[in-house]
């Protein structure tokens, strides 16, 4: 079916385009316009064509403004308004597909911001022609707009699917983080991390002249546009977020699970997939200079990342309390293994470990030419990959077992528990680094998965810290999993109910 004939999309569109308030809408986008052409204009020009030209920057960047942030409002509360106006349930009931409500409320909440937005692209397109801008640069403008808004929108209406309350508009507005403030990146050795931000891709099609002319995107060594990887990032990650839309979208907050177990070693093999896709290998160089990075420094940046992913797709994959449940009985009775789409999330984190650890290699390995293999420290990675997969199988465990409880919000709760152990560690450590820096260094590998970041340059095998802490994490582990398994064998409690 088309997004157009998509019943959801067309209750929006009914209730938010009705003649009165799509009038109103038009009419305020005229009156914008005019106003933007007075400020233009009091402004001193060489002639008409720069007048034109400064008009169309300044109108398109209200609509780029607009439309973003109106998206990044309207669909940051959509789900979360239907939870709190108790109308929830007739999306859980009704015969639309999950795929055809998500396509309904991403192009359909938004719809007046569209139409008023729209309502002006006829002037603007007519002052870039005026301006001596080309219909190729005005088709990318609008090309990039629509890409960035449909992006937004994603995400907002992710965020909005995981929330409940009035507070859900405002964390869907950190959607624009990302698309306002990832041009940073452009600067550093990932250079192609910086074009999920809209402005350098605005600046090149533009031809303004910045810091950035001089950077070239690059992608698995390649040199491309920073347009090109724009569209790419905002369709690649766009369609993880809809993945994700499409699983949950009609389920409570209780049920929701992101991603399918195979589905987050897949995220996970994706993210570093890209990682090293957009490292311009032409900045790394064994010698450490500004503007490029080493090998061992590259290592070190990849277990930092993984170590964030691996903690992602575990908390993406945690299950609901009554699906571990059923499947603790099937497993009981031998019907289901232990490797299963609704048991504990834990083992699946070790493929994405041995995933982030093969590219890592690959990457070194496909450099070997230029870079000597020995530059990259391996084995320093493969023991900090390591260090982290055993802390975030403990903490994945530990956030398990807290849905596992009459918790409310157990994963919430149950992070915030772990930050407050990771603090008080990180105090611990402190306090003994003051009076002897060998036993803070013994604590730090023993108590948190930093010990194999060393500053003075020791290897970390050996730092006997390291190994213990690795030790009381697996002791961790089994007595979180004999935990775990005592919650799951309970009774279902019955209520009792008195005789009439």
């Amino acid at each position: 079916m088309g997004f157009w004939r998509n019943p959801e999309f067309v209750r929006y569109v009914r209730a938010e385009l009705r003649p009165a308030r799509a009038l109103s809408s038009a009419a305020l986008a005229l009156v914008i316009c005019s106003l933007v052409g007075l400020s233009a204009w009091s402004g001193e020009h060489s002639g008409p064509q720069e007048f034109f030209k400064d008009y169309y920057l300044w109108l398109m960047g209200i609509q780029y403004v607009v439309l973003i942030f109106w998206c990044a409002s309207a669909c940051g509360h959509a789900i979360a308004r239907e939870r709190e106006l108790k109308t929830y349930d007739f999306l859980r009931t009704t015969r639309l597909t999950a795929g055809e409500l998500t396509v309904g409320k991403v192009l359909g909440v938004p719809i007046q911001a569209y139409f008023t937005v729209g309502c002006t692209l006829p002037v603007s397109i007519v002052l870039g022609i005026l301006g001596g801008y080309s219909p190729p640069t005005l088709l990318w403008t609008y090309l990039l707009l629509a890409a960035a808004a449909l992006f937004v929108s994603v995400m907002s209406l992710w965020c909005s699917m995981q929330l409940e309350g009035s507070s859900a508009r405002s964390v869907g507005l950190l959607a624009i983080i990302p698309v306002a403030l990832g041009f940073g990146f452009a600067e550093t050795p990932f250079p192609g991390f910086g074009a999920i931000s809209i402005f350098p891709a605005l600046l090149r099609v533009h031809g303004a002249r910045t810091d950035l002319a001089a950077v070239v995107p690059t992608l698995f060594g390649k040199p491309v546009s920073f347009v090109a990887v724009t569209l790419l990032l905002y369709g690649l990650f766009g369609a993880w977020f809809v993945l994700m839309l499409h699983r949950n979208i009609k389920k409570d907050i209780e049920q929701i699970r992101l991603l399918s177990r195979w589905q987050a070693v897949g995220f996970a093999a994706f993210l570093n997939i890209l990682f090293y896709a957009l490292l311009d290998p032409q900045k790394v160089t064994t010698a450490a200079k500004f503007g490029s990075v080493t090998p061992q420094e590259v290592s070190i940046m990849a277990m930092v990342i993984n170590a964030v992913i691996l903690l992602v797709v575990g908390i993406a994959m945690l299950a609901p309390r009554e699906k571990l449940k059923v499947w603790w009985r099937k497993h009981a009775a031998g019907e289901e293994p232990y490797l299963s789409e609704s048991g504990p999330p834990w083992p699946w984190l070790i493929p994405a470990a041995i995933i982030a650890y093969a590219l890592l290699a690959a990457e070194a390995f496909g450099l070997r030419g230029s870079l000597p293999l020995d530059q990259w420290h391996l084995g320093t990675a493969a023991l900090g990959l390591l260090v982290f997969l055993v802390f975030t199988a403990r903490d994945i465990l530990f956030l398990q077992w807290a849905i596992l409880t009459r918790m409310t919000r157990p994963v919430v709760k149950g992070f915030l528990y772990l930050w407050l152990y990771y603090a008080a560690a990180g105090v611990v450590v402190m306090v003994v680094s003051i009076m002897s820096s060998e036993k803070g260094r013994f604590l730090l590998g023993g108590l948190t998965p930093y010990g194999t970041f060393d500053t003075r340059g020791i290897q970390p095998s050996v730092s006997p810290g390291i190994y213990v802490g690795l030790a009381l994490q697996v002791l961790f582990i089994l007595l979180l999993l004999r935990v775990v398994s005592v919650r799951l064998r309970r009774p279902a409690v019955v209520p009792a109910f008195s005789e009439a």
